[in-house]
């Protein structure tokens, strides 16, 4: 039995729904962990959020890249929209 179009599409979409869902998880996480073991607390990391985000990123791309290949996902279609939420999930977590 061939399996349909449609539901090859509609797996490839569940795939990347749990995929952001867990990067914005490792984003929030990675923010909330990070801050807290800052001596200065959230508001000298919110000074320097665009380089702790560049750093974070750079460590959970390789994570999160994995994670896509396990989902049968190629990384150059989701990279974009998986680095997005990661981004807006971080320097959400810092107001």
């Amino acid at each position: 039995m061939e399996e349909h179009p449609m539901s090859e599409s509609n797996d490839e979409s569940a795939a990347i729904a749990e995929l952001v869902s867990e990067t914005r998880e490792e984003a929030e996480g990675r923010a909330g962990d990070f801050a807290y073991r800052q001596s200065g607390g959230w508001e000298s990391v919110a000074n320097n959020v665009d380089s702790w985000y560049e750093w974070h990123w750079d460590e959970a791309k390789e994570e999160l890249e994995g994670q896509a290949e396990e989902r049968k996902l190629r990384w150059e279609t989701v990279e974009v929209v998986v680095q997005a939420v990661f981004e807006e999930a971080f320097r959400k977590s810092f107001g």
